[in-house]
């Protein structure tokens, strides 16, 4: 039989997997109680705090934790991934830092860099830091897909989709990196080959929702209409995101705008 501590752990994991966070950080607060001196109990608490989207309490619980454990090098790219997400990127940049500090051989601690980096508008120095992770790891997918979008942030073609297709030659089954590459010929103009990656990405990725928002602009721009709407609403099946609510309210409104159109051209 467990301590106390583990069985209030396994109801933390029981309701992680289950997505009910709230449940999840009153299991998490009574492992702290019980162990206030043991590292998981923190961080299986700042874990279930950040997917109740309390990011406040998870950095506290995060900090709490790695003055146990300074050294967990997961528990420091949560909460670097916390201060990305919420826009803190010099504690971003901080904590991902720290990771390769104690591990200089953490690629994808690289990756993270770059990604604050770019959001710095720091590009330069987030394509140095995406090649330190490709010479770590030089099938790391994500570090080409990031590589890619920060070569086409500086207006070089060429190197952006030679980023995006070195990722898609690792890993042909990765639909981010189709969605980007189709993107980027999206955004070039180059509507053929930006349709083929697309559906490349939903095929392999039936809810990849970003992919179908910009078929559905493609064929827009096609002024195939009733094609665009297709996609429209597929976009609107598949994405669930709250933070995409500000996205899936011009799309509704958009649909509404083609049908209008439709009708008009049927009277």
């Amino acid at each position: 039989m467990g301590t106390p501590f583990d069985e209030s752990l396994e109801k933390v994991i029981a309701a992680i997997e289950a997505a009910d966070y709230q449940k999840a950080a009153d299991a998490a607060k009574r492992c702290v109680e019980l162990e206030p001196d043991n590292p998981e109990g923190h961080f299986y608490l700042g874990e279930s705090l950040a997917g109740a989207e309390k990011p406040g309490e998870a950095i506290v619980a995060y900090k709490a934790g790695l003055k146990l454990a300074p050294d967990d090098t997961d528990a420091l790219t949560s909460l670097g991934d916390i201060y990305f997400e919420q826009g803190l990127h010099k504690d971003a940049l901080k904590t991902y830092e720290r990771i390769v500090e104690i591990d200089p051989k953490d690629a994808d601690g690289y990756v993270n860099i770059g990604l604050v980096y770019n959001s710095m508008e720091r590009v330069e120095d987030a394509i140095k830091a995406y090649g330190e992770a490709l010479k770590l790891d030089p099938d790391n997918v994500f570090a080409y897909n990031a590589l890619g979008d920060s070569w086409y942030g500086l207006g070089n073609r060429e190197k952006a989709i030679e980023a995006f297709n070195k990722g898609i030659a690792v890993d042909p089954e990765d639909a981010a990196a189709h969605f980007n590459l189709g993107e980027l010929y999206y955004d070039l103009g180059e509507h053929d080959d930006a349709e083929r990656e697309c559906l490349e990405a939903i095929r392999l990725d039936p809810e990849f929702t970003l992919a179908y928002l910009t078929l559905g602009s493609l064929h827009m721009d096609r002024e195939h209409l009733s094609e665009a709407v297709k996609y429209l609403k597929l976009y609107l099946k598949y994405e669930k995101s709250p933070q995409a609510q500000e996205m899936i309210d011009e799309v509704k409104a958009v649909i509404e705008g083609i049908k209008e159109e439709l009708e008009g051209k049927k009277g």
